[in-house]
């Protein structure tokens, strides 16, 4: 039988933090174009925190008359809420981001002649 006491005890291993080198890496084919996509995803993120942030401030408003910075940080939404801002949140990612599957193989350099079929 094994021992009682050695079945609580969990093993804990760690290693030193090694830090990854993508600061220097290119993963679009150009840095400019990588800076310009990390740039676009940060806005979206922020005006999704913001709009998120305003339903708050609207619903406290029309249900308690009044708005404080501490009912806005403690405000814990609704099951309902949730399901509501997640699907706004995914209908605006794919208003703002969806041109960014769109197929560019017959894109030209701005200027040049394009021929249509």
């Amino acid at each position: 039988m094994a021992d009682e006491k050695k079945m609580g005890e969990r093993t804990k291993a760690a290693s030193d933090f090694i830090k990854g080198d993508t600061d220097s890496a290119v993963f679009l084919g150009n840095p400019h174009i990588d800076n310009l996509m990390t740039i676009v995803i940060a806005m979206g993120a922020e005006i999704w925190s913001d709009r998120q942030r305003m339903r708050i401030v609207e619903h406290l408003l029309s249900t308690k008359g009044k708005v404080t910075t501490e009912m806005i940080e403690q405000y814990v939404p609704t099951n309902e809420q949730k399901a509501a801002w997640a699907a706004e949140r995914d209908a605006m990612a794919k208003r703002v981001y969806s041109v960014m599957a769109r197929d560019t193989s017959g894109a030209k350099p701005f200027g040049e002649e394009r021929k249509f079929n």
